[in-house]
């Protein structure tokens, strides 16, 4: 008799594919994480090994406005490299989704570079909706929306390690997002989500490793 190996369950209030049209699930109740699984291209990868060569320190660049905007203070703000506007066209490929999809007007973007967890305890966003990719290194992770402990968030923790607090079960609760993954977080502000923002963390770093990615933020 053949072994059957068991289904994966999907874990509560995601929704995950290899395209792009999956963020319209935002707009579901039951839906509080989307994820688009992608794979990037060769361009953007050269010039994110090529950023992290130019910033071997913790960097962050901040910009708030219109796709305008977005595009030229990244092209005055990141350096010179053949496929720097590919991976410019990608941010503004991002932003002009998440402004469709939130009829919004501009966004609010911070890249960065960093050796360590920028959020290194699991949180929930007190926003509406926010947009994490990570281009080189870990990248976030997050828990299933069931089986929590919310009052195990911030104060909560008594200063305890994640693992220790009783937010979660054990070990397998917790998710991590791919390289390349694009993820939109519903947060506490999100109407009719309040309780129910999505919990999540920067991933640890060692020693030697560095992470480069983006948050978005909408501004209606």
């Amino acid at each position: 008799m053949q072994n059957i190996a068991p289904a994966i369950a999907t874990p509560h209030g995601l929704s995950q594919s290899s395209e792009p049209a999956v963020f319209t699930d935002l707009h579901k109740a039951e839906v509080n994480l989307c994820v688009w699984s992608r794979e990037l291209a060769n361009d953007i990868t050269r010039y994110s090994d090529y950023l992290l060569s130019q910033y071997p320190y913790a960097t962050e660049i901040r910009v708030l406005g219109d796709m305008k905007i977005l595009a030229e203070t990244l092209r005055n703000s990141l350096p010179m490299h053949n496929q720097r506007e590919a991976f410019i066209d990608d941010i503004c490929v991002l932003a002009d989704m998440l402004i469709c999809l939130l009829d919004a007007k501009a966004v609010g973007l911070r890249l960065c570079v960093t050796r360590t967890a920028s959020c290194p305890r699991f949180h929930v966003d007190k926003l509406g909706c926010r947009l994490i990719t990570t281009y080189r290194g870990k990248a976030t992770e997050w828990l299933d929306n069931i089986n929590l402990d919310r009052t195990k968030l911030g104060r909560g923790a008594l200063g305890k390690d994640d693992s220790k607090t009783g937010l979660y079960l054990n070990s397998q609760a917790v998710q991590k997002l791919d390289r390349g993954d694009v993820a939109l977080l519903k947060g506490e502000l999100w109407p009719g989500n309040e309780g129910r923002g999505i919990i999540h963390r920067s991933p640890k770093l060692g020693e030697n490793e560095r992470r480069l990615f983006i948050t978005m933020d909408a501004i209606t």
